[in-house]
């Protein structure tokens, strides 16, 4: 980039290679003019980057906080070249999205694509994250905006929009238990139950029902990958717990149905569009931020409008 000196760029691809020769091969540059750029800064901080071995070159203390400052200059200037652009009124840009795996679904996909067509300038990177790393990509400023399942209460995280997500019983088209607008857990007791285990954070509430009813669980196999959870019930192995957004997709094509519990020990789960404050974003994190809290207030009606449909229906 224009904008770094020539020594930064090569001691951070030494840094990243930890040889003078492979980086020479990547930068298309002779080792021993790397190696020139280095040692003469490493003479003016009166301190070594890096220390040097036959088998190649492994940072110093003094080197880990020159990469990882380059690293933050870099990010920053990225920003700052976004920004840029956002003045002269290209909306281009670059958005990254943290999400927890629930959400990357047809429904999520088809949101993007929207905002893909209005903002055809736009690109975005979607990483798929647990919570706990969603809330430090944001602080970090490795993510534009995230998307959590119930977040902790933090001061470094700001909820722009948040949606709350019921659970129930989740079960196959042709099953009895299909037709029923709610169900109390201690109705599930006779059917074969397939075990939602952790990390999924429904292993927290299964237990709560499971103490609070004090039945015995005919269960039949136990799995901590939704993916499975859902395909698991949808072949008829058994019935599950979940919130609704764990089967939007399948619910829309009528494979599965989903039966609100109306045990009170139960709370829904929080779906939550999170920011840091202290994070400026660009003009292309903001427009598309702005289509997502439109996306969570979708959520939430058309979630109201199933349990419409299914009492309809019963």
């Amino acid at each position: 980039m224009f904008a770094f000196s020539r020594f930064l760029i090569y001691f951070t691809e030494v840094a990243r290679q930890g040889s003078l020769r492979k980086a020479s091969e990547v930068l298309h540059v002779s080792a021993s003019s790397i190696d020139r750029q280095i040692l003469r800064v490493e003479e003016q901080l009166d301190m070594p980057l890096f220390e040097r071995h036959p088998s190649g070159l492994c940072m110093t203390a003094a080197g880990e906080i020159l990469f990882n400052a380059a690293k933050n200059w870099q990010r920053d200037f990225g920003r700052v070249c976004t920004q840029l652009e956002d003045l002269r009124g290209l909306r281009h840009g670059h958005v990254h999205i943290a999400t927890i795996d629930a959400i990357n679904r047809g429904f999520f996909s088809s949101i993007l694509q929207r905002i893909r067509e209005d903002y055809p300038g736009i690109s975005f990177t979607l990483t798929t994250m647990s919570n706990i790393h969603i809330a430090n990509a944001l602080t970090a400023g490795d993510a534009d905006f995230g998307i959590m399942l119930n977040p902790q209460s933090s001061r470094e995280l700001l909820v722009k929009s948040f949606a709350d997500l019921r659970l129930g019983i989740v079960v196959s088209r042709h099953h009895p238990l299909a037709a029923l607008e709610s169900i109390r857990f201690s109705h599930c007791e006779p059917w074969p139950f397939i075990v939602p285990a952790a990390p999924l954070m429904l292993a927290d509430p299964l237990e709560a029902l499971i103490n609070s009813s004090g039945i015995r669980l005919k269960e039949v196999g136990r799995t901590n990958n939704i993916h499975m959870l859902r395909s698991l019930v949808r072949d008829d192995v058994g019935i599950s717990l979940m919130c609704w957004l764990d089967i939007v997709d399948e619910y829309r094509r009528g494979e599965l149905k989903f039966i609100p519990l109306i045990d009170t020990v139960l709370k829904p789960f929080t779906l939550s569009l999170c920011v840091a404050p202290q994070r400026q974003l660009s003009v292309a994190a903001s427009m598309m931020l702005g289509q997502l809290e439109l996306f969570f207030a979708m959520i939430e009606s058309e979630e109201a409008l199933a349990g419409k449909e299914k009492k309809h229906i019963g």
